[in-house]
């Protein structure tokens, strides 16, 4: 690939620290980094929809005399713990930018590392005016994720319904057939039944066992990262040999992979066993000039070769794809991620922080896959949420670009390649594995970093026989 501009924490020579005060400098530089997210982590062991842990009793129980108590009244009141025959939830009331706060919260899983957090699995948060205490809105979370719930809101005599996931914005407005008090006391399961034409409540019920594929790679990979080396436009050939992309000859002084030369390392893992041979630079470099070309980046193809890092990750999915099914030649079509998820997120303040209670409730459009570009960033674990329900087993080649300025406005570049795994633990938490050179990164330090660039996704199948290769001293 032409010059690298990954992360500061994954290129050689630095030490420990020097890695991490590289990675906050870039962090600072572009917005929201993987230690402000680690201030929210994902909660450990998520139950599928149907075991979702309900306290609908004590919201009925407790509507009145609680819930919409006099506000005054509500805010003397004191924390207490409640139970019910589907087990023990916490009331309590806060106060967050001039609104109210009622909360009923399941109590955190084992392993949580703080057991108040209000994004806990089966918590229902009632947001009420500060004029005169009326009900606004209800948020659940869904998933122990701070970015994961409904939001329910009084219509008149009946209710609405926001679904979100991962800050993906699934649905939007879905008419519920009762009144906003009915549907604060019922229980999930009526939910469910009421919506179940319009929601795909399926995407809240993963299958662990599914992804024990994606599980093995995660682990494989990162036991090898420790033999891997960064080194500018290197990668290895059909034998192993460390050599420059751009020209096929051997790599002189420390050798070692960029990013894009760690994406065919990853998928030389599994062509490797298949083929006794790893895949040729030379030929994932490859220009899909007919498929992609246009009268804006023609003239800069030979000199900037702006559509690298799609020709290659592409390059890499369909030639697998080659080796895996040899009858038949296949094409990008096969490969490409084009699905249409979701068309808002919640922005930033949308999702509800530690430090806040709610958050906005305000939404921000998200555009559909865009010819060559892929989709914006920021929604990165949204989309990767959906495709891991959808598409079990997969992994992603995410090649991501920039629009340039200067003399060449508009054009955009592809600088960039990322190796994105997302799977369920055994236990129900979606995890993201996201891995940028020869360095384990994040999913949300690469979303907080590149939030207005767009990653293209191309689709490879995990398998049980990933074999990586090492890299020679």
């Amino acid at each position: 690939m032409k010059p690298y501009f990954g992360p500061a924490s994954s290129r050689p020579g630095l030490s420990g620290p020097a890695r991490r005060l590289a990675a906050l400098l870039l962090c600072a530089a572009g917005g929201l980094c993987a230690w402000a997210a680690e201030a929210r982590p994902a909660l450990p062991g998520d139950l599928p929809i149907e075991a979702f842990p309900d306290s609908a009793a004590i919201r009925k129980a407790y509507w009145e005399s609680f819930f919409t108590a006099p506000l005054g009244a509500l805010a003397r009141r004191a924390p207490a713990t409640v139970s019910s025959d589907r087990g023990s939830f916490r009331l309590s009331y806060l106060r967050d930018g001039g609104y109210h706060y009622a909360v009923v919260a399941a109590e955190a899983p084992p392993g949580a590392k703080n057991g108040s957090l209000l994004y806990t699995q089966g918590t229902w948060i009632l947001k009420r005016s500060p004029r005169d205490g009326a009900p606004l809105q209800a948020k659940v979370f869904l998933r122990g994720d701070a970015g994961t719930f409904l939001r329910i809101y009084p219509d008149g005599d009946r209710s609405t319904m926001d679904v979100v996931a991962y800050g993906g914005v699934l649905n939007q407005g879905v008419p519920l057939p009762v009144s906003f008090e009915k549907a604060f006391a019922s229980p999930m399961s009526d939910i469910v039944a009421w919506t179940g034409r319009i929601v795909d409540w399926s995407l809240f019920s993963p299958k662990p066992g599914l992804y024990r594929d994606v599980r093995s790679f995660v682990e494989r990979t990162r036991e090898r990262l420790g033999g891997l080396r960064y080194a500018y436009d290197g990668a290895l050939d059909t034998e192993g040999n460390p050599v420059l992309i751009a020209t096929g000859e051997r790599q002189a002084g420390e050798t070692g992979l960029n990013c894009s030369g760690f994406a065919k390392w990853v998928v030389d893992g599994f062509y490797g066993p298949l083929k006794d041979r790893y895949l040729d630079p030379l030929a994932m470099a490859r220009k899909r000039l007919e498929e992609r070309v246009t009268d804006a980046a023609g003239p800069y193809e030979s000199d900037l070769d702006p559509f690298f890092g799609l020709d290659w990750t592409r390059n890499l999915a369909v030639a697998l794809l080659d080796a895996r099914y040899p009858s038949r030649p296949h094409s990008i079509k096969e490969v490409d991620v084009r699905i249409s998820a979701f068309a808002m997120i919640a922005g930033k303040g949308g999702l509800a922080m530690p430090e806040t209670v709610n958050g906005s409730s305000g939404y921000d459009s998200f555009a559909a896959y865009q010819e060559g570009l892929g989709y914006r960033a920021d929604g990165l674990k949204a989309l990767l949420y959906v495709l891991a329900l959808r598409e079990p087993g997969n992994i992603y080649l995410a090649s991501i670009s920039r629009k340039s300025g200067g003399a060449i406005p508009g054009l955009s570049r592809h600088y960039h390649v990322a190796v994105l795994a997302p799977y369920f633990e055994e236990t129900g938490e979606f995890k993201v594995a996201a891995f940028e050179s020869a360095a384990e990164t994040s999913i949300e330090a690469i979303m907080g970093r590149l939030p207005k660039d767009f990653a293209h996704l191309v689709r490879v199948r995990a398998d049980r026989n990933y074999d990586p290769p090492l890299l020679p001293d």
